[in-house]
């Protein structure tokens, strides 16, 4: 069984304008493919999944967790 977890829009799209990467949400084109981890019995659906591009989006992403 899985959860999605819940975010705000207005968090998002904060969270997406500051970002220099992709920010990915359940339903955008390539959300499924980004999520899939090696480890088949890991089937999880975060609310948001940050393609960081660099020390300052990821420094943003610990700081939305």
């Amino acid at each position: 069984m899985t959860t999605v977890n819940r975010l705000e829009k207005p968090t998002i799209q904060a969270f997406s304008d500051r970002l220099h990467g992709a920010v990915l949400q359940p339903g955008n084109e390539g959300y499924d493919e980004a999520r899939t981890v090696w480890n088949a019995m890991i089937d999880k659906e975060p609310a948001v999944i940050a393609q960081c591009t660099g020390a300052a989006d990821v420094i943003a992403a610990v700081n939305l967790a």
